[in-house]
């Protein structure tokens, strides 16, 4: 084996060693979550140099260089103050916005929409590059197949989701089966599955370039109103649903693996942390669970919102967890240890919707029906600014990769890109 070249992820922090094989060109994967400004970075390389036969002491200059760089990104993140102002406000859709993502990039952006089409967007010009039309009803989730980003998906209320090339707008498979509406899509990690969650009780999985169905996972004997593949290898998909249980899925079978029971009402979101270690839970009984993926078993409850759990989020290394929540406040957990309450956000006048933290995670986003998002200190719980303008409801919100951009959708009929 032979050593070509280093790549560097900066969220979470890692390195991609492309190296090769008998002539084939493979990669792997360093995963570096535990890095910060306070890393000594020379002990660390020497220790990576220790257990990584690809990584000799030839390369080791060049390994502490690409080192600083990524300590260098998760520095810049944290807050500076720097604001971030109205870029550019996308407004054809003639009703209100469902959902909105960016690409790896951060150049394009989708807006999913109540009118029953998604808007590709050119976040430099503001243009809709593409409308992608042929939902019969809501598209109610967008996204793209990360990290190459040259397709997305869609879910709608019309029963089925969709694939689509971004660029013609040309549908390249339509996903049936679902018996009612389809309020959550996602493509596997490598792309080549793409997983529905429905209000039929039932999620589903898919081949992403035919669209044909592989597995349906039943169980549930509620809506499933979200669900995830496992960041890493997408071998894993976990549901939540109204019914008040997470259901843990194999995709090579179609049975259950495991269900997480605990909670006394519906769920609302589910999230696994990035080594997929944790899962973590919100729901309307006003709480939020941390579970060991593995034991299969409840780590730990909070119940210090006053009313119900609307979401939650992982930082990228998995060491925090953020809820949000219909008491207008947002909270932070320290998920590694003893489940500390680390931060509460407090200054929305209604719901917090949405919350989710900026790539390196000095920062958390959170979106509120008071028609604001706001950004936040995550280690004092301090507003470092308020995201005003809409004129209706914030319900989706998202930072971009690169952490330099952030996008927000409203009941106005309105998606905002903040830079």
């Amino acid at each position: 084996m032979r050593l070509e070249k280093f790549h560097l992820r900066y969220h979470p922090p890692g390195l991609v060693l492309e190296y090769l094989q008998k002539g084939v060109s493979k990669t792997k994967e360093i995963d570096l979550l535990e890095l910060d400004s306070s890393t000594d970075i020379p002990a660390l390389a020497t220790e990576l140099v220790a257990r990584e036969p690809l990584l000799t002491a030839e390369v080791d200059p060049q390994l502490r260089q690409c080192l600083l760089m990524l300590q260098k990104r998760t520095e810049h993140e944290g807050p500076s103050g720097k604001r971030f102002y109205i870029y550019k406000t996308l407004q054809t859709h003639v009703l209100p916005l469902t959902n909105v993502a960016f690409d790896k990039t951060g150049s394009t952006c989708l807006s999913g929409s109540y009118d029953r089409t998604c808007k590709v967007w050119d976040v430099e010009s503001g243009r809709d590059v593409t409308t992608l039309t042929g939902h019969q009803n809501v598209v109610y989730s967008v996204g793209f197949n990360f990290p190459l980003c040259n397709r997305v998906v869609t879910g709608s209320f019309d029963k089925s989701a969709r694939v689509w090339d971004p660029l013609s707008g040309e549908c390249l498979s339509a996903l049936w089966g679902h018996r009612a509406e389809v309020v959550a899509a996602q493509f596997s990690p490598r792309g080549d599955h793409v997983a529905t969650a429905s209000m039929d009780s039932t999620a589903k999985l898919y081949d992403a370039d035919t669209g044909a169905e592989i597995h349906t996972y039943v169980g549930h004997t509620a809506e499933v109103i979200a669900l995830q593949f496992d960041p890493n290898e997408g071998s894993r998909i976990i549901t939540g649903s109204f019914d008040g249980t997470i259901s843990m899925w194999d995709t090579r079978v179609k049975d259950r693996v495991c269900v997480l029971m605990g909670h006394d009402g519906e769920i609302s979101n589910v999230q696994l942390s990035w080594d997929s270690r944790l899962v973590g839970s919100s729901s309307l009984d006003r709480s939020a669970k941390l579970w060991d993926a593995r034991e299969r078993a409840c780590l730990a409850t909070v119940s210090g919102h006053t009313d119900e759990v609307l979401d939650i989020s992982f930082d990228w290394a998995g060491a925090r967890l953020a809820t949000a929540s219909s008491d207008r406040s947002a909270r932070v957990y320290d998920v590694k240890t003893d489940f500390k309450e680390l931060a509460v956000m407090t200054g929305h006048r209604d719901e917090v919707s949405k919350v989710c933290f900026s790539p390196a995670g000095g920062s958390l986003l959170t979106a509120s029906a008071d028609r604001s998002a706001r950004i936040w200190n995550t280690a004092t719980g301090n507003c470092i600014q308020v995201l005003s303008g809409h004129e209706g409801e914030i319900f989706s919100c998202a930072f971009s990769y690169a952490g330099d951009a952030i996008i927000t959708a409203s009941k106005d009929n309105s998606c905002r890109v903040w830079r």
